[in-house]
């Protein structure tokens, strides 16, 4: 037994191709065993490097993997048992533990049904195996109760698994080996194993095995020559490897083949050997590097400029002759990268290939099977139902994707949900279409999901007839035929896998679950556990690609371009958590009792290896690269702040200076170009910036660049459109030509009150909704719309009809309600949630009739008018005009909930879902014009109520059924008062009837806090002077007026309203989309709302509003 042994920066593998070709020539065969991560792209280097740069097969070298050495001597052993795959062994675990009793395993009763536990336990049986372990090991451990039931559970496991051909192939293959019935086929095979600093238990007693019955096995293995004389290796960066080799030294005659090289003066050298002293408490002061540009520290702002500058330097290496396939890109935490990295490549159009195993979980065939599961759960919940059918997989003979969508939109408007209403006709040609043929009673999804319990075997085969039925299969296989056509060969691969899966899932479940009877939703969830988490492991169609994989799974000069993002303190180096069933200090009491008796046996200790590890994975990838290697940490990772991590705080410290990699900016030129589509997606950055700094002192060269540039693509229309939207971060003001103005609006300006108030939330809101009439998507069920009607209608009609006292009140609210609701029963009778919306309707009234019983009782108030409609036609009320220019007249239509008389005087109350709150603020900057309007017209119409035009107030009624938390109560009895003061009527008064309001509203209305004297504070802000009240008014008539010149002038601005840097106006906008407003961009855009104090807006609304901050 031999170890060829070499520095870090040692060619390792040409050293072991040159042994291979000296036991060749004495007439031996090579057997070349690299580690699994490695096994694709090692055959083709070692061949590559045996044959001198010629790509060829050999006959007597083959480069394979340990596990896989079975297969070349025992391939002809066939069974008529079933193997289970990983896969197939999650599904038998199900079964395991649905056949044990609660009490054979009370702790774990729990979450036998959990898969993240089913997918723990197999780990964890697998995890003995490797470890040469069986279940009576983990008693090695305190006899605690929760490794008794693992033994339990796993005993089962292998008695039901003994039905399957599921027999360990590697221990087959040592006992062979002891028995000597393959021995004679070993005798004139060397083994070369490269690329291991450590084995599983599994793994050494098959060397240990093979070491008798082959010519020689020879290790390949990087450690240097100081640290394999070093008495303490504890924490050494070559650790692992020097315990390989001492425990390999204790058991067997081993000859050390030292394969030193002359240090040469490469930073990437220099690094190792600093690293080496660091490790052994050698290093010195003077211990420095000195930059040679092999290697580069790149901190960036965050993550995706990261993967953008090493995408342009990728095109730029491109540019000077070197090929995709000298370039390497490993990644801090591969997951995290899994949607930006191929964005950004596929941008700057770089072909790469993941070297991992890819998760099956986002094809449309395991989305469609999680629907499936859903819809079963959750009863045809919508969303569930459109999963399925935007797949596009479920399908049926002419049903199109636009028949999809209008499936869709009609569900949505109606609300529709539940197996019972999709069962139901739908009076929509194209959504009846969808619904009879994918979802109704005979559909092939009903068919399967409304069946009976049955047998595995009866699943499988229904099942196989929806695919069939459902046209999934053929949708599937339409896929691979595209993406073939198309020559997207990694695509179709992925299809086809997929595909392949699903029937290995079948198959494996009919030999597991056969004969067991299940429900459809237990079938269901095992298959989508069987396949959701699974994955394929894909070769790449081209050689000429970009490698990306994980930094922790690569060797010593692997590319000559290499690139390492995502470098942060938390990925840099790794920090494994032990997540399985066996605890550290488990398993550290477990490899001590086995360690007594001498057997090789031992289960992983994470913690101990991961420590070991992770300086040796370090010292790699800093010799990662033949030419160039880039080492990149952003300070952004995740939307968190990163830290950089201690490893490359260590070069840094020792004198490799980092380079700042800024973003887009104005300072570089040709370091944007990456390619064409780079380029474009770069140049809205690019232009504003030159617009922001258009003042600023740059680099006439570069500002030279990027002007001369856009200069020539302003003249080319196929560039201005992209141009166009990044002029400014000032949003230009829309015109509107004179000739469309006219057809807009040929007579008099009409709208709603409410309309204004959109106005001046945000004047392209206005445009879009009351000139354009764009409406926002409505639904035909039971909303805030809907739920408001019922609420005035309920409380019009018990106010009219409860004139004459409150003797029969509560007798005309039970019988108000009954008529409402028969109205409303289309909306109140559709499903379950629409009779419970109803329940909280009613709460809401009754506990609101509270209030309305105490108006109706007070002798003080009189209700002259409900439902007062203004500027309709036929109103009772006379029509709110504002004169405007050209001869035209603003005309406002609007609907007054309730008109009250108290002391002679007029008033308004608006009833409101909502807890609505009048704001002095809100109505001098516009955004409030409802009170005042209501006000004015009740003035105007003064003589119809035969009483003064004096205004006594206005107030919201809040329809509410309030929750009082009771830990804001010191006794249960103060809930009654808690009520009385949430059920008042809010809003505004007139000052001169404080007093008289107080004696006999104080019940009925929040009137703020008052003095002895029975006047008002001079803080209370709910009362104004009848000049303040009449002031408002007229400020009122202002923005109305300057509202309406600004809309037929046709200038309209995108501004909604800012307060405090927040812009208020888009908060609940279903416009953004149309009219691009981006708060981070467009800010200075918006129409700031200069917050004032009470008492600036009265005096400035005293002094005729000159300095309201709502002019346009």
């Amino acid at each position: 037994m031999k170890v060829i042994h070499t520095d870090i920066y040692g060619d390792l593998p040409n050293f072991l191709i040159d042994e291979a070709r000296e036991q060749i020539k004495s007439g031996k065969k090579i057997f070349y065993i690299v580690p699994s991560s490695l096994s694709f792209e090692k055959e083709k280097e070692i061949l590559m490097r045996y044959n001198k740069g010629q790509d060829g097969a050999l006959f007597d070298l083959t480069v394979t993997r340990l596990k896989q050495l079975p297969w070349y001597f025992d391939k002809n052993q066939e069974t008529d048992n079933q193997t289970l795959s990983s896969v197939g062994l999650a599904m038998l675990m199900r079964r395991t533990l649905k056949l044990l009793p609660d009490n054979k395993i009370p702790t774990y009763r729990f979450i036998k049904e959990k898969q993240g536990f089913i997918d723990q336990l197999v780990d964890l049986y697998q995890e003995l195996i490797t470890a040469n372990l069986t279940s009576d090991d983990l008693l090695l451990t305190k006899h605690n109760q929760k490794n008794m039931e693992l033994k339990v559970i796993l005993d089962e496991f292998e008695y039901q698994l003994g039905h399957f051909s599921n027999e360990n192939k590697l221990q087959h293959f040592i006992e062979l080996l002891l028995t000597d019935k393959v021995t004679s086929d070993l005798q004139d095979y060397v083994l070369i194993i490269e690329g291991y600093s450590r084995f599983s238990a599994e793994e050494m007693i098959l060397i240990d095995t093979l070491s008798t019955r082959v010519s020689d096995i020879v290790f390949g293995i990087y450690t240097s020559k100081r640290a394999l004389n070093s008495s303490f290796i504890e924490g050494n960066i070559y650790q692992q490897s020097i315990e390989l080799i001492r425990s390999l030294s204790q058991k067997y005659e081993l000859t050390l083949i030292d394969k030193s090289v002359n240090k040469d003066k490469s930073l990437a050298t220099n690094i190792s050997l600093l690293m080496e002293k660091e490790s052994d408490f050698s290093i010195s002061d003077s211990d420095v590097l000195h930059d040679d540009g092999t290697v580069e520290i790149w901190q960036v702002v965050n993550h995706k400029e990261e993967i953008e500058h090493v995408a342009k330097q990728i095109r730029q290496l491109l540019f000077t002759g070197v090929q995709y396939k000298d370039i390497l890109v490993l990644l801090g935490d591969i997951n995290a990268d899994a949607i930006l990295l191929p964005e950004i490549f596929k941008t700057y159009e770089i072909p790469f290939f993941y070297a991992q195993e890819k998760s099956m979980k986002d094809h449309p065939l395991i989305v469609l099977i999680e629907a499936l599961v859903k819809i079963k759960k959750s009863n045809y919940r919508l969303q569930d139902v459109l999963s399925l059918l935007k797949t596009n997989l479920y399908t049926a003979d002419n049903i199109s994707v636009n028949d999809i969508y209008k499936f869709e939109y009609y569900s949505l408007q109606r609300n529709v949900k539940g197996e019972s209403k999709f069962k139901k006709t739908f009076d929509h040609v194209e959504a009846e279409k969808i619904r009879a043929s994918l979802v109704g009673e005979q559909s092939p999804l009903q068919l399967l999901l409304s069946s009976r319990k049955s047998k595995g075997l009866t699943w499988v085969k229904k099942f196989q007839a929806f695919l069939e039925t459902g046209l999934i299969q053929a949708s599937v296989e339409q896929l691979y035929v595209d993406a073939e056509t198309a020559a997207n060969f990694d695509k179709s691969s992925e299809h086809l896998e997929v595909w392949k899966l699903l029937m290995t899932v079948l198959e494996e479940f009919t030999a597991v679950f056969g004969l067991e009877s299940l429900t459809v939703q237990e079938f269901l969830e095992i298959i989508e556990s069987g396949i959701k988490n699974a994955s394929y492991r894909l070769v790449p169609a081209n050689v000429d690609v970009v490698q990306v994989k994980a930094y922790d799974l690569i060797e010593p000069h692997t590319a000559d371009y290499v690139f390492a993002i995502g470098l942060t303190h938390a990925n840099f180096p790794k920090q494994k958590q032990n997540v399985s069933l066996l605890s550290d200090e488990e398993r550290a009491t477990i490899n001590q009792n086995i360690r007594e008796h001498g057997h090789i046996k031992y289960i992983d200790e994470p913690v101990f290896i991961n420590t070991k590890k992770n300086n040796f994975t370090a010292l790699q990838l800093f010799n990662t690269a033949n030419k160039k290697l880039v080492l990149s940490t952003p300070q952004l990772y995740s939307n968190e702040q990163s830290e950089t991590s201690q490893l490359l705080n260590f070069l840094i410290s020792r004198g490799l200076e980092p380079k700042l990699k800024h973003g887009i900016n104005l300072n570089e030129t040709v370091a944007h170009i990456g390619n064409y589509d780079g380029l474009l997606a770069n140049l809205g950055e690019i232009q504003r910036q030159l617009l922001v700094h258009a003042e600023q002192t740059l680099e006439k060269k570069t500002t030279s660049f990027w002007l001369s540039l856009f200069r020539v693509m302003t003249k080319h229309p196929d560039y201005q459109f992209l141009l166009s939207a990044a002029k400014t971060d000032h949003l230009a003001q829309r015109h509107i030509q004179l000739p469309v103005i006219s057809e807009l609006y040929p007579t008099d300006l009409n709208a709603s009150v409410s309309s204004f108030e959109s106005f001046y939330n945000c004047e392209y809101q206005y445009f879009i909704k009351q000139t354009l009439h764009i409406r926002e998507f409505e639904k035909i069920d039971l909303d805030s719309r809907l739920s408001g009607a019922y609420f005035h209608e309920v409380f019009e009609k018990v106010m009219r009809d409860s004139q004459g006292g409150t003797q029969n009140f509560d007798k005309i609210l039970t019988q108000t309600l009954h008529e409402v609701d028969d109205k409303y029963a289309t909306y109140f009778t559709r499903d379950a949630s629409s009779e419970y919306t109803q329940k909280k309707l009613k709460e809401i009234i009754k506990q609101t009739a509270t209030i309305i019983k105490k108006t109706i009782a007070n002798s003080g108030v009189h209700s002259l008018a409900f439902e007062q409609a203004f500027g309709f036609e036929k109103s009772n009320l006379e029509t709110y005009q504002v004169a405007l220019q050209q001869d035209k007249q603003l005309n406002l239509r609007g609907l007054i909930d309730r008109v009250d008389h108290i002391f002679n005087a007029l008033g308004a109350v608006d009833y409101k879902s909502g807890d609505k709150k009048f704001d002095l603020q809100d109505v001098y900057d516009g955004t409030n014009l409802q009170f005042l309007t209501y006000l004015d017209i009740l003035r105007q119409n003064a003589s119809k109520f035969s009483t003064s035009p004096t205004i006594w107030g206005a107030l919201y009624l809040h329809l509410q059924n309030p929750t009082i938390p009771l830990k804001s109560i010191n006794d249960i009895k103060d809930i009654p008062d808690e009520l009385k003061k949430l059920m008042k009527y809010t809003g505004f008064f007139n000052a001169s009837l404080a007093g008289d309001l107080k004696n006999n509203f104080d019940e009925l209305f929040n009137l703020g806090q008052f003095t002895k004297d029975n006047q008002p504070y001079k803080s209370n802000a709910n009362f104004f002077s009848e000049q303040e009240i009449s002031s408002m008014i007229t400020h009122n008539e202002t923005l109305y007026k300057a509202a309406g010149e600004k809309i037929l002038s046709g200038k309209i601005n995108i501004n909604p309203t800012v307060v405090k840097h927040h812009a208020k106006g888009c908060q609940f906008c279903q416009f953004k989309s149309i009219c691009g407003f981006e708060p981070d961009i467009h800010l200075a855009s918006g129409r700031p709302i200069h917050q004032k104090s009470k008492e600036e807006i009265r005096e400035t609304l005293l002094m005729g509003g000159k300095d309201h901050a709502s002019s346009h």
